[in-house]
């Protein structure tokens, strides 16, 4: 049995930051995320976990607004650790953001690649899903990548 055809009609869903997005790093000091590649992030886990890739993304003017979450920009689908919810949720799921807090895409959004699956902790304590635990839909949008020079595989954008 066949699905019937389709037209596909899924607008850019990605979990994506926003340029200038600020990262933790080990030391307790943040760096933007264009800057970032092969720092070591601040975790609760143990180990290290280093930024192996940025990835770039451009946007166009039909993507989704970005939403602004307690000082951080992300798309809408950027999965991040809930304050009052505590439970992984999308940004356009998090209680107490509105249309007041949204903003239209400019330029390019990124999404960060670790060494080691984990997470991410922006200003204000946020906790921001990686590559690795993020989703992206339209993986043929034009963009790329910066790569650690450690680094032996490569990413497409």
């Amino acid at each position: 049995m066949f699905l019937p055809k389709e037209n596909n009609t899924t607008t850019w869903r990605s979990a994506c930051l926003a340029e200038d997005t600020e990262i933790c790093m080990v030391d307790g000091t943040f760096s933007i995320i264009q800057n970032s590649v092969g720092k070591v992030i601040w975790t609760d886990q143990q180990g290290k976990r280093k930024i192996r890739r940025i990835h770039k993304f451009d946007t166009i003017e039909t993507d989704p607004p970005l939403f602004g979450i307690w000082g951080n920009w992300m798309t809408d689908f950027h999965f991040i650790w809930g304050r009052m919810d505590s439970k992984w949720q999308r940004a356009l799921e998090v209680r107490g953001v509105n249309k007041a807090k949204r903003k239209t895409l400019k330029g390019s959004v990124f999404v960060v690649e670790l060494d080691t699956y984990d997470y991410l902790t922006l200003r204000g304590g946020i906790q921001a899903a990686t590559f690795g635990n993020c989703l992206i839909v339209e993986p043929h949008r034009q963009g790329g990548n910066q790569s650690h020079p450690e680094s032996t595989t490569t990413a497409q954008g």
